[in-house]
């Protein structure tokens, strides 16, 4: 099996982890894991790292693109269509009343993850406890929302929005605050990932159609090398000496004392190393790939 990411069109009703078991076993392989969550309910773009790649997620953390529908005067447990029902209203905001709110999301804020969430309160997933009917808070987190658009739909209580974030932001959060800016409630009514950094639904595959290839053996083409999707980050090339030390996890002296990079990707001729950390001067190995 090739080292490397290939993005799945996650579909509907499916958690990511199911996804990613579905893959184990369509391609036979043990080393797999995914960047960016998607919630059951939601489809489009999810990520997955094969084999090596794995030590390579903590380090894509690209802006996401995604296109969502929200429903005004209804609340829901989860911030989703799946959830309970908790309250509603008669207040419908409209597309002008919107745009006026929208300008308050854009940029550097601290947004509050929704209590059905993967975020962790000591050691336990909040999602959890909001089953087991538990009472807990959950500290809000910086976010960026960098672009924010609405439209309307044939619903008078539904509208159409794209949005362009940092990775870690909360569309269904956005949704539940946006509802409340505007005095009433909302949740998400669809949610679709249409692109995670320069990865599109041109680049996204199928479950059944990449279990398809696999059988003709025909899938390595959709196989991105995993310096590909750790383009944003700067790369030093090595020559062998420096190559061996660092593949043996050895410190050795940064030749370029005007760099201000913390992470560098390392490469030699032949192939990709790692990801080293400079420290004091030094390059310090991280993550070093068996390639």
């Amino acid at each position: 099996m090739k080292d490397g990411w290939i993005f799945i069109d996650k579909p509907k009703d499916i958690s990511s982890f199911e996804v990613i078991r579905k893959l184990r076993k369509i391609l036979n392989i043990k080393k797999i894991g995914h960047a960016g969550t998607l919630d059951p309910f939601a489809t489009g773009v999810l990520a997955v790292a094969l084999g090596e790649a794995t030590k390579s997620i903590s380090y894509f953390n690209a802006r996401k693109f995604y296109q969502f529908r929200v429903l005004f005067g209804i609340s829901k447990d989860t911030d989703d269509y799946t959830g309970k029902t908790l309250q509603t209203s008669d207040t419908i905001p409209s597309k002008k009343d919107i745009d006026i709110c929208l300008k308050h999301f854009i940029g550097f804020q601290h947004q509050v993850p929704p209590k059905y969430s993967a975020v962790k309160i000591n050691g336990k997933r909040a999602y959890k406890l909001a089953r087991e009917n538990k009472t807990f808070e959950i500290k809000s987190k910086q976010v960026n929302i960098y672009n924010l658009k609405c439209s309307a739909t044939q619903k008078k209580e539904e509208f159409r929005f794209t949005m362009e974030c940092s990775s870690g932001t909360y569309v269904r959060s956005f949704a539940r605050d946006l509802g409340k800016i505007l005095n009433t409630f909302a949740h998400v009514s669809e949610l679709r990932r249409i692109k995670i950094g320069k990865f599109g639904e041109n680049n996204i595959i199928l479950l059944d159609n990449l279990a398809e290839l696999v059988h003709i053996g025909d899938h390595f083409e959709i196989i991105h090398p995993i310096q590909d999707v750790l383009d944003d980050i700067p790369a030093v090339l090595l020559d062998s000496d420096l190559s061996k030390k660092f593949q043996n996890g050895l410190n050795f002296d940064y030749f370029n004392k005007e760099t201000f990079e913390d992470t560098l990707l390392t490469i030699s001729d032949e192939k990709l190393l790692g990801i080293g950390k400079i420290v004091e001067g030094k390059i310090k190995p991280v993550r070093v790939f068996n390639l």
